[in-house]
């Protein structure tokens, strides 16, 4: 959780885990602090809108690999079987996704294994979302759904193989690494979470490209008029955009602000 002031003006900057185990509640101080402290929320997108026909409409136009093209045209062998034996160890074969772009193939398997790790809880996002709607708090959003869906189904275009091999790769070592990670974010550490960002972007740099370097360049506008506005926000994104050499704690200080982190001591 950071602070962020220029000019008289101050806005909140909170990291999340989109989601989270019932034993990671309750959250810590600084996020209740943060939220007690500003007048407008601001989340990355309106996920409640997921429900909504049209989305799903959207979503279901995107979803799909082009014409004639099929999971096995796409990947090489050897990927499509280490996907598919990634999909046996939830008793499901990867011919019913055959027609999926890997993308989406990979966030089913993605969303098996945080399941089966108990992360089934609503994340920081969710949280604060229903609790502006309890305090009548005005609600603001930094993308649209739609702009959230064509960065999910995008993801690998153009390079297949290496974002599923990346995606099976990180999901190896999610296990081991996903309480040291929660347990660094609830700290309020950064070592972790900064060398997992570098790692992404010097061995991925076109995912790193498409998940922080070009959303980064849509928000900071935005973030630049809530801050000049004279009202507080509370802003609440993935922790990933917290840290990196692209992150927007570094992008706020170049644009003049003081940055410092809250930190609420027992």
């Amino acid at each position: 959780m950071w602070k962020v002031t220029k000019g008289g003006n101050t806005l909140y900057l909170g990291g999340s885990i989109h989601l989270l185990r019932e034993s990671d509640f309750p959250l810590p101080v600084e996020f209740d602090l943060a939220f007690s402290l500003s007048e407008i929320l601001v989340l990355e997108a309106d996920v409640e809108q997921m429900g909504n026909p049209e989305i799903i409409q959207y979503l279901l136009s995107k979803m799909f690999l082009p014409d004639d093209l099929t999971l096995r045209s796409v990947l090489e062998p050897q990927t499509y079987e280490l996907l598919s034996a990634a999909f046996l160890e939830y008793y499901m074969p990867l011919e019913i996704y055959a027609r999926f772009k890997p993308s989406m193939v990979v966030s089913v398997l993605s969303l098996m294994q945080m399941q089966r790790l108990g992360f089934v809880e609503q994340g920081v996002d969710d949280y604060y979302l229903a609790k502006a709607k309890e305090n009548n708090m005005q609600i603001l959003f930094l993308e649209s759904v739609e702009s959230q869906i064509d960065i999910i189904v995008s993801m690998g275009d153009g390079y297949e193989n290496e974002y599923v091999l990346y995606s099976l790769y990180d999901m190896d070592s999610v296990e081991e690494a996903l309480d040291i990670l929660v347990e660094d974010w609830r700290r309020g550490d950064r070592d972790i979470t900064e060398l997992s960002v570098l790692e992404m972007k010097e061995s991925w740099p076109a995912i790193y490209k498409s998940l922080i370097t070009n959303r980064h360049d849509e928000w900071m506008p935005q973030i630049k008029n809530f801050l000049n506005s004279g009202k507080v926000y509370f802003i609440i994104a993935g922790n990933a955009h917290m840290h990196g050499p692209y992150d927007l704690i570094n992008l706020l200080e170049e644009y003049g602000c003081k940055v410092e982190q809250l930190k609420v001591r027992p």
